[in-house]
């Protein structure tokens, strides 16, 4: 599927970091393409499960336990982390790095103390871009974000967005592209399929002639203004050509739009 990606002319790529498991398919899938792409991947800021640190569970149980009672693990966790991550998928650097789905309650404390020595490595050259992403169902109105916009101290953010939940486009988005921070959409389609709008989507995509809610979900947020990256996962190459014809489709009518805002309002 990676390989597949790079011959279709991805050049974007987002890991898991310790949490994820992917980062070193992501390394293998890559190889020598290393550096025709933006490689971008999370760290999250539970405490150090150890000794369990290199186990999926443990850091998952561990990011978990944080965002809901608002714990920050230490400057010193989050440079292992990065070194980790730096070995995981073979490299001297990592493109974009994320601070994982941080809470309303973690961001005050990971701004104080995890992004100064963010910064300290991206003086050191293994992080070129610093970002945040968002715990966009136990966050919805965006509340980190707009923080982390507001302060203007990083790169990047990942950024909950769909048909369902567009309210980024008025509160986080604008400010994002005033302050020169990219941002990078989730959630474009994932969870749309199973929600209580699903048929009423399906039938202004039809009654539009749009192939499919995937098409109609993808190109609703790919043209969003102030949208730099839309994420796609899939595990299929014909699903990811869909996607990627999706993305590259023009924007919705003006008429497609004002119903999908009518019926989300």
């Amino acid at each position: 599927m990676i390989r597949h990606a790079l011959d279709l002319g991805i050049t974007f790529f987002d890991g898991a970091g310790v949490t994820g498991g992917v980062d070193q398919l992501l390394s293998e899938g890559l190889g020598d393409r290393r550096n025709a792409i933006l490689l971008s991947t999370k760290i999250h800021l539970g405490p150090d499960p150890a000794p369990f640190s290199d186990m999926l569970l443990a850091n998952k149980a561990s990011s978990w336990v944080a965002r809901r009672f608002g714990l920050v693990c230490s400057a010193a966790t989050v440079r292992r982390r990065v070194e980790q991550t730096l070995k995981a998928i073979r490299t001297d650097r990592v493109d974009l790095l994320h601070l994982h789905a941080v809470s309303p309650r973690q961001y005050p404390k990971a701004a104080a103390t995890i992004l100064p020595e963010l910064r300290r490595m991206k003086d050191e050259g293994k992080i070129r871009a610093i970002g945040i992403t968002e715990g966009f169902l136990t966050d919805p109105g965006h509340e980190t974000l707009r923080a982390a916009v507001r302060d203007a101290g990083i790169d990047a953010i990942m950024v909950g967005f769909n048909v369902e939940n567009h309210s980024a486009a008025d509160l986080v988005l604008p400010r994002a592209e005033q302050a020169g921070i990219a941002a990078i959409g989730m959630f474009a389609l994932r969870g749309l399929l199973n929600s209580g709008i699903a048929e009423d989507l399906k039938r202004i995509a039809m009654e539009a002639r749009i192939s499919s809610l995937s098409e109609l979900a993808y190109r609703f947020s790919r043209h969003q203004a102030g949208m730099d990256v839309i994420l796609t996962g899939t595990g299929d190459p014909e699903h990811l050509e869909k996607n990627i014809a999706a993305v590259l489709a023009p924007p919705l009518p003006a008429e497609v739009l004002d119903r999908l805002r009518a019926l989300t309002a």
